[in-house]
């Protein structure tokens, strides 16, 4: 029973051992198995040469050298007849040319026979200082045995070229010696890539999947998706610290953004209640006020100026509080916006004659236009005609009195566009994307007057995107504002 536990309690570390043990570990079995490979490689040449070459006669790698003092012995005793062309013949086969080349040279240095094809004496002088001496020629051992005539003076030289190798001094079997040579000297190398490509392979494919869960965690995380849990990670100590550390911030995270949630919901709920409290009595006092402005008291001027200021205060409340309740319905979570087909020319019209009245009271010219082929589009009518409301009355709050207000509707294909221009102030410099922001009023021109508490272009804002559409806000060339709304047909 001892004995299993302790079975299961390595088996245990090893799942969860480090990224450096683990590594370390990769290593030394990459070298293990190299230094292994090896040997049986070199153990399989060795073999094979056993069965395929000793028995058939490997000759030494000194095989040629040796066989040179016979060649110079025979040259010697020929020595007056070797420079002569005709004599090689016979010198061949005397020489063993598979392994060893010659050529022979008279006393001026000039090649007169040979198997060489390459010059290593290029004049006399050059003759006579290497005679004796070994020539350089990379893998090449190159000799020059000097000649002589009767009169022993040197009459030329014999040249010879071979190698020490067991590869040259066994022609038949070059292949497989070169083969077995090269097999056995880059086997080290090869096999240690092998291994580490193998188990290199192994290790990437126990560490890629929790670094694919945490890549797949982080764009969850992105699209607002924090329902999920990431497992536990045995592969590594390192590994499995990193992913509970990403979870315990996936937890905190989501508790941070419903805690938010939550506040924001509570901070909706308590506007849409204050509005819906100060509505009543403030209405109350709009319709007291209204009576007394239709009466008649003592100093009519200052009783008017009076009713007059609480008037305009009244409705102001109002106003604030009406949008307040508009942006507490926008901003619910549960807000859809519910549409139907509407005639385009029908909704302008009735809309337009609207504010044309509106103007008149503030001797503003307004003026609308209809062009295109299209008939209907899908909308929330009471939406979008709040969202006009919001724009164009902004428009007759601050266009001058005779000025200039103009609405231009154009339909295509696929959208309906609307123009509104005036020749009013126009928007404060590089504040055009921030218009739509809420509470966000000016400081000049379009400034804060008569009730501007910044939500009515944000409400505007919020019906247009809430229905798939744009709307953006800019100053003309020649002066006033130039507010674009282009909405789906469908």
């Amino acid at each position: 029973m001892g004995h299993w536990i302790q079975m299961g309690k390595l088996k245990k570390w090893k799942k969860s051992a480090s990224l450096r043990t683990q590594l370390v570990t990769s290593f030394h079995l990459v070298l293990l198995f190299s230094i292994l490979a090896t040997i049986i490689t070199a153990g399989a040449i060795v073999l094979c040469a056993i069965i395929f070459l000793i028995p058939n006669g490997l000759n030494p790698a000194n095989y040629y050298e040796k066989k040179i003092p016979d060649v110079l012995a025979f040259v010697q005793k020929h020595e007056s007849n070797v420079t002569s062309r005709s004599f090689q013949s016979r010198l061949e086969k005397e020489i063993p040319t598979e392994g060893i080349g010659y050529q022979i040279l008279n006393k001026e240095g000039d090649v007169v026979y040979g198997s060489i094809e390459k010059t290593y004496i290029r004049s006399k002088r050059d003759l006579y200082s290497k005679l004796n001496s070994d020539i350089h020629d990379g893998t090449y051992f190159v000799k020059l045995y000097p000649l002589f005539n009767r009169e022993k003076e040197v009459n030329g030289a014999v040249l010879l070229r071979y190698k020490l190798t067991l590869a040259s001094s066994n022609p038949k079997d070059r292949l497989f010696i070169v083969g077995a040579t090269f097999l056995l000297f880059s086997s080290p190398f090869l096999y240690f890539y092998l291994f580490s490509y193998l188990f290199g392979r192994r290790f990437s494919r126990k560490i890629e999947k929790p670094f694919n869960e945490l890549i797949d965690a982080s764009h969850k995380i992105q699209r607002n998706d924090l329902e999920f849990s990431l497992p536990k990670v045995q592969e590594s100590r390192e590994l499995d610290q990193l992913v509970h550390a990403f979870e315990d911030m996936r937890v905190a995270l989501k508790e941070s953004l419903t805690r938010q949630w939550k506040l924001e919901e509570d901070r909706k709920e308590m506007t849409a209640a204050i509005a819906h409290d100060l509505r009543t009595p403030l209405t109350i006092i709009h319709g007291h006020t209204e009576g007394l402005l239709e009466g008649s008291k003592n100093n009519p001027k200052r009783l008017d100026d009076y009713l007059q200021t609480i008037f305009r205060n009244t409705v102001r409340s109002i106003r604030l509080l009406d949008q307040l309740r508009d942006v507490s319905v926008l901003e619910n979570i549960t807000f859809s916006v519910k549409k139907e087909p509407i005639n385009i020319r029908e909704f302008v019209e009735s809309k337009g004659s609207e504010f044309e009245l509106l103007s008149q009271k503030k001797d503003v010219y307004f003026c609308y236009t209809i062009h295109g082929e299209q008939e209907f589009f899908h909308i929330d009518p009471h939406l979008i005609a709040q969202a006009f409301d919001n724009v164009i009355t902004n428009c007759i709050r601050y266009t001058p009195r005779g000025g200039k207000i103009t609405w231009n509707i154009t339909t295509g294909n696929e959208t309906v566009l609307f123009e509104v221009k005036d020749s009013g102030p126009g928007f404060a410099q590089n504040h055009n994307k921030k218009l739509f922001e809420k509470f966000y009023r000016e400081d000049q021109s379009r400034g804060s007057t008569e009730g501007n508490a910044g939500l009515g272009l944000y409400i505007a804002h919020s019906i247009v995107q809430n229905h798939g559409g744009e709307i953006e806000a800019y100053n003309q060339k020649e002066g006033g504002a130039y507010i674009k709304v282009e909405l789906p047909l469908t």
